[in-house]
């Protein structure tokens, strides 16, 4: 009797170690009872991490739910056709094409912030300076936008900008011109603002979100147009 009440306890304790994270447990937690998942998606503060047997979504790092969707054993795969692709109506592919939106929204926000400009004095000597067409695409990986800022024009006082406002000039030391941020420039019409340091490492930060996000979106096969 003693003997199957003893396998009927190793039984429990073999079908709960396949599940051995628990609600509230943390995110490092996780990690060391279950190894690197599948796919892991962030937005704010919220987590969500897909392994083969569950979905556990966190929040500030902290287990609020586990969703089982498979059995822990692994069974044989047999290979069948893939006769769709993901798409954005893909739960998992939705979220990511939200957290890459708002990363693309919080750049362009950033890069094209209003300089503001004062009438222009006929009594002054001016530079005129324009933006060439096209833009280089980012490697947004490994770009540090620091790098890349150039400031063309803080030597010379106030500025025209060709085909901007007419009337108007631009102090040049307010100013700056990135190669690596003009992929983002929603008007070239006028000039941008000279950013912070802190401002150029926030875009440091959301470039590598969107380089990871993408990885992430071809990974799952999403062969949509992303930025």
């Amino acid at each position: 009797m003693r003997s199957l009440r003893n396998l009927f306890v190793l039984i429990l304790m073999s079908a709960a170690s396949a599940y051995a994270t628990n609600v509230g447990d943390t995110y490092q937690q996780v990690l060391t009872e279950k190894g690197n998942p599948k796919s892991q998606m962030e937005a704010g503060a919220m987590r969500m991490l897909t392994y083969p047997d569950s979905v556990i979504k966190l929040k500030d790092d902290v287990v609020v739910s586990i969703k089982v969707v498979g059995s822990p054993v692994k069974a044989p795969q047999v290979a069948s056709p893939d006769t769709s692709r993901p798409t954005s109506g893909d739960p998992q592919i939705s979220g990511l094409l939200a957290q890459l939106d708002d990363a693309v929204a919080k750049v362009k926000r950033i890069v094209n912030q209003e300089v503001r400009p004062v009438p222009k004095d006929p009594n002054l000597q001016f530079w005129e300076f324009y933006f060439h067409d096209g833009a280089t695409r980012p490697n947004f990986n490994t770009v540090d936008v620091r790098r890349t800022r150039e400031t063309p024009y803080d030597s010379h006082g106030y500025i025209l900008w060709r085909d901007g406002p007419p009337d108007v000039m631009w102090d040049g030391k307010q100013l700056e011109f990135n190669s690596m941020t003009k992929y983002f420039y929603a008007d070239h019409k006028l000039p941008k603002k000279k950013l912070t340091e802190q401002e150029m490492l926030e875009i440091n930060r959301l470039y590598r979100i969107i380089g990871q996000t993408e990885k992430q979106l071809a990974d799952l096969g999403y062969k949509g147009t992303v930025p």
